[in-house]
């Protein structure tokens, strides 16, 4: 080398013979960072996603599938520390014995009983609540129709009339179907249960149906309060 350039060049060009393999060694390959939706805009993510905290319970707590994975629900102790309420819709004790249907008037429910004193349909009506039409006691059906029309007014229409007894205006009283009148019916099913008729035992059509092909002529109908 020249002697002109001097010590500071010698230095210089020490410096870089040492640097030259590592200025010429490629860069090592990079992964692009998972891309995360924030709304409509893709932005990179920084972070991992932190996993789930375990699911704990606290002493006493009941778990099942919904808060333990995996985990099947339990009973407590079975013990009936009292007898269970009666139920609402228990058929009355004094509904007689035998092939019948039996009318509760409190309860607006009618319940039919086979030969063998098995009951063998249960279901909601809508009659007279108060203790006329029909006064509470044992009657037979005595007429059927499968059309038929209110005797003072004629505009309310029915089918399926099972007639069991005679109200205070000489009017038959029986079971049969929601009435309907000008084409609309009086009530609805979600109403069946509630005393809304001036005597006839009001059913719906599947139920009335039941009831016209079970309940012929010189089935026993026990009446109660």
């Amino acid at each position: 080398m020249p002697a002109k350039y001097g010590l500071p060049a010698i230095v210089i060009a020490c410096l870089l013979v040492i640097a030259a393999p590592v200025l010429a060694e490629p860069a090592p390959p990079t992964t692009p960072a998972p891309e995360t939706t924030v709304g409509e805009t893709t932005v990179p993510s920084t972070t991992e996603p932190a996993p789930a905290p375990p699911v704990t319970s606290a002493p006493g707590a009941i778990t099942g599938p919904a808060s333990t994975r995996g985990a099947l629900p339990t009973r407590g102790p079975q013990v009936q520390l009292t007898p269970p309420p009666p139920s609402p819709f228990d058929p009355p004790l004094d509904g007689g014995t035998g092939r019948r249907v039996v009318y509760s008037k409190s309860q607006q429910t009618v319940w039919a009983y086979d030969e063998n004193n098995t009951i063998i349909k249960m279901h909601r009506v809508s009659g007279r609540q108060d203790p006329r039409d029909p006064l509470p006691g044992t009657y037979r059906v005595w007429s059927r129709s499968l059309h038929t029309f209110a005797i003072h007014n004629p505009s309310i229409t029915w089918n399926y009339m099972v007639r069991f007894a005679k109200g205070d205006r000489d009017g038959n009283i029986g079971f049969h179907d929601i009435p309907y009148q000008y084409g609309q019916p009086v009530q609805t099913l979600d109403q069946l249960g509630q005393a809304l008729s001036g005597g006839c035992v009001r059913q719906a059509p599947q139920d009335a149906i039941w009831m016209w092909n079970w309940a012929q002529i010189g089935t026993v109908v026990v009446v109660t309060p």
